[in-house]
């Protein structure tokens, strides 16, 4: 099995599809009240100081105009109720950018402005990000440097991640660091717990998922005409958010995944081996149709038993990919509820679904 590693991420997702989605590394459940800070953490309690693998970062009052750079930061800003200034583009987004449940929640909920894509091309913009004006930059699962970094600080006070790029630990954690952030500790403990138990009723209405073996892969590429297929490793975040729904990894899959670096997010598995991977089902997401249509007909792949059975799960939405990929205190519930764990359930039955991209 080779290895993938997030030094090697690519944000382009759709350029490079194998990389797509860099691994949250499985720290353990937090809480919005041990989100990193060394002072107090909660809503009045400022300064509030934030430890990251750059140093620590002072935020001497409530931030009111907040940038964000990375992934699932701004979900979890406008969340706990500000609409933030400036956000990195989302894949899946709509035309503008923003994925539905971050948009429902800053126009809807929030009422306010979505905020400005900042470019990001060849890095951070700066004079973009100082015309903004921010209070704060939370860049705590994202993959700026330390150069990057410095520069940031010149503008207003940075958080970066708390060890490796792209790297934050559980949705939990990643809420918990961000509520310390705005002084929002109790609101953040209050969306952890509303999210986990929306996910205990989901597990809870869907029994079939409790104790049922997983594979999390892409499917194949047409276009390069795979001859492996890429598996998530159990601690990368989408793996991690089906654990939470009651499910387990398929004895090959903790094999692999078994002592390996903290920053392999994603292994590759010859075809000429699935014979040998045993799971209940398989979850994948596909950049596209046709490669949905070229991994169904692989002569190898094909006969595999999850898919000779139909018991798959394929999404071709990014918007879905972006969801379960990245997963936050907004995107979990709107995954729940557009079917993400009823297709599970279905493919456990032996009724494939495939999610077309919209």
């Amino acid at each position: 099995m080779v290895t993938m590693r997030r030094s090697s991420f690519l944000l382009g997702l759709a350029a490079a599809p194998l990389l797509a989605a860099c691994s949250t590394s499985e720290a353990g459940t937090g809480s919005a009240s041990d989100g990193g800070s060394t002072s107090g953490g909660d809503a009045g309690a400022f300064p509030v100081t934030l430890e990251h693998v750059y140093g620590t970062t002072e935020i001497p009052a409530k931030p009111a105009r907040v940038v964000t750079i990375g992934w699932m930061t701004h979900d979890i800003v406008a969340a706990l109720g500000t609409a933030p200034v400036g956000v990195s583009t989302s894949w899946g987004g709509d035309e503008e950018g923003f994925n539905p449940w971050f948009r429902t929640q800053v126009e809807g909920v929030l009422s306010a402005e979505l905020p400005t894509i900042l470019t990001e091309d060849e890095g951070p913009d700066y004079e973009q990000i100082l015309s903004l004006m921010p209070d704060v930059i939370l860049a705590p699962h994202s993959g700026i440097t330390e150069v990057q970094y410095e520069r940031l600080t010149e503008i207003a006070p940075t958080v970066a991640y708390r060890e490796g790029a792209w790297s934050s630990g559980t949705w939990q954690d990643l809420t918990g660091i961000v509520a310390t952030a705005l002084g929002e500790s109790e609101k953040g403990d209050s969306l952890i717990a509303e999210t986990e138990k929306g996910i205990t009723e989901a597990a809870a209405q869907y029994p079939r998922l409790d104790g049922a073996s997983f594979i999390y892969s892409l499917a194949l590429s047409a276009a390069d005409g795979g001859t492996e297929m890429g598996v998530y490793v159990s601690g990368d975040p989408r793996v991690s958010l089906l654990h939470a729904f009651g499910m387990v990894d398929s004895p090959a899959l903790a094999a692999a995944s078994e002592g390996a670096d903290a920053d392999t997010f994603n292994v590759a598995v010859s075809l000429e081996e699935l014979d040998t991977v045993e799971a209940d089902v398989l979850v994948a997401w596909s950049n596209s149709a046709e490669d949905t249509q070229y991994s169904l007909e692989h002569p190898l792949y094909s006969r595999w038993a999850p898919i000779a059975g139909g018991h798959y799960f394929i999404t071709e939405d990014p918007v879905m990919g972006m969801a379960t990929s990245g997963p936050s205190v907004l995107s979990i519930p709107w995954a729940i509820e557009e079917g993400y764990v009823e297709g599970i359930s279905q493919a456990l039955e032996g009724d494939a679904v495939v999610r077309p991209a919209e």
